[in-house]
Order: C-alpha cells, then structure tokens, then sequence
C-alpha cells in the first residue's frame, strides 16, 4: 500500500494560473489554464489598474481513505498590471473547458496606423 502525509484537513491550497499572452493589432489576448473552475466560480474584476483572475475549484468529495493526493484544487489567483494601453471598459472574458481567454482591447490612440501622406 503506498501512503503520503496528509496535508491538515482545513488547508486550502492557493493555485497560481498558468497563463499565455500574446499581443495583436487591436487586442492583447490573456488565456489562463483553470481546470475545474466553473463559471459560477470565477471573478474577474478590475480595480486600479489591476486585473484580477480568481476563482475556485472545491475539492471532489472522496468516497474513501485518501492514499495519493496528486490532483489541484482549491482558489485560484493572479493580478496583473494594466498600462494605459489597454481599454479597461472594454474588457471581455470567455471560460471554455477550464481555460478563460481574455482580451484587453488596445485604447484607439496606441493602436498601429498608417499615415497617408498627401503630396501638392
């Protein structure tokens, strides 16, 4: 029989989201790994300038004597710094499978143009 040391009953365990971002023309794109966590689980909020991931994956209920305890759960949490480059009111957030995608809109004046150039 293989048998770990339990971790005390009323430990939670903080989790840290892995996550990817990557930058478009229009749009920087945050895509955060959270299995488990449900819709109704998960907040995300910005407060100044700080974007703030959270969210809660319970631990499964066990149907017996827990011998190996390998499988994350418990709150999720990240903050990031906002720049002025983003839109912070047009913020939007998409949970499809435990990942959340989040795209932070470029404010329109740091957005890429070009610049037509008249002649006489």
């Amino acid at each position: 029989m293989v048998e770990e040391q339990a971790k005390p009953a009323n430990e939670v365990r903080r989790l840290i989201p892995p996550v990817d971002i990557y930058e478009t023309e229009n749009d920087v794109i945050l895509v955060a790994d959270m299995p488990g966590v449900a819709k109704e689980n998960l907040q995300l909020g910005v407060d100044n300038d700080e974007l703030t991931i959270s969210g809660l994956f319970p631990e499964p209920e066990a149907t017996g004597k827990m011998l190996v305890n390998e499988y994350l759960y418990g709150n999720y949490k990240r903050t990031f710094t906002l720049s002025d480059v983003i839109a912070q009111d047009k913020i939007t957030a998409k949970l499809d499978d435990g990942v959340l995608t989040v795209t932070l809109p470029k404010n329109e004046k740091v957005k890429p143009r070009k610049i037509m150039i008249e002649t006489k």
